[in-house]
């Protein structure tokens, strides 16, 4: 029991510490590129600006919800089945990647229930229309993810990771990687992140007001981004595994913050795309016909292979 409680809390200390310096290197990565300074109100360039926005936020309002509770309670429990390093992991089973795609839909599902309380109906409608486009983003991603599980052989997230001591599944499945990372990109989009000064605000996802409600719904829009981050450092950039005299649990916290920045850089470089039924037709008019194929690819390359064993 003990063990448990210890790794509970060096999950939710890593998360939080996370989150923190993923706000705060998002809009100094972002002010960076539109030349202006990004947080100026607290001292140390900054550094104390998402506490005391945080702070801002929960001053105002502190109504709650169930689905605010459940929501806030899948943000965290989205990593139980993912193991963020070789040790730490909250739930050990052999279909990890299955149970961490099934909480991630929920968290998707309670963000939408949560829309449903804003008395503004087109907000809401506005609202689960982008929370059913992030879902559709689920479909590449699926198959992306299932060209993985025919070539390691399994759905659970350690042993995919310790199949990549040799060479990383990036080398097998370049289309995958490909389209996964492109399907994240268009959900940071929807998101709204990483969406600068460009972006048209209503294709944010959220709701209105402030308050503790909000401030859950944001942990709950960056633990999406971390958890997909995550989910591609594990299955196609080796995760955790060692890279000469570096070790796995800092390899996997550069690759992490590497695929962070990368995709802020990205998402502003195309910041004119603020048509959610633009990033619509790239979803289904080219991301699902290449994770397609890829899946198809893969999936006979798997078959012939199994009779040639035979």
């Amino acid at each position: 029991m003990l063990v448990v409680i210890k790794k509970m809390f060096y999950i939710l200390a890593i998360l939080i510490v996370n989150l923190y310096i993923c706000e705060y290197i998002g809009n100094k990565f972002l002010a960076r590129m539109e030349l202006r300074r990004g947080y100026r109100i607290t001292r140390l360039r900054g550094a104390g600006f998402p506490l005391v926005r945080l702070f801002k936020y929960l001053s105002k309002d502190n109504k709650l919800n169930i689905w605010t509770f459940f929501i806030f309670l899948l943000s965290f429990l989205i990593w139980s089945a993912v193991p963020i390093t070789s040790n730490l992991v909250l739930i050990e089973i052999d279909y990890s990647l299955l149970v961490a795609i099934i909480f991630y839909i929920g968290l998707i599902v309670m963000l939408l229930l949560n829309s449903s309380r804003t008395s503004y109906s087109a907000l809401f409608s506005e609202t689960s229309k982008k929370i059913f486009i992030l879902l559709s983003f689920l479909i590449p991603g699926l198959f992306s993810m299932a060209g993985i599980v025919f070539i390691n052989r399994t759905l659970s997230l350690r042993e995919i990771v310790n199949s990549q001591n040799q060479y990383w599944n990036i080398i097998f499945q370049p289309l995958g990687f490909m389209t996964f990372f492109i399907s994240i990109l268009l959900q940071l989009k929807i998101l709204g992140i990483g969406s600068g000064s460009y972006l048209s605000d209503d294709i944010k996802i959220g709701r209105e007001g402030t308050g503790l409600g909000k401030t859950v719904e944001k942990i709950a829009v960056y633990m999406i981004v971390f958890f997909l981050i995550m989910i591609l450092n594990l299955l196609y950039l080796g995760g955790w595994q060692n890279m000469h005299i570096i070790r796995g649990e800092i390899m996997i916290a550069v690759k992490f913050y590497l695929m962070f920045m990368i995709l802020l850089l990205l998402d502003k470089a195309t910041a004119r795309i603020d048509s959610y039924k633009l990033l619509v037709r790239v979803n289904w008019k080219f991301l699902v016909p290449v994770s397609l194929v890829n899946f198809i690819v893969t999936l006979g390359f798997f078959i012939s292979r199994n009779n040639n064993l035979i």
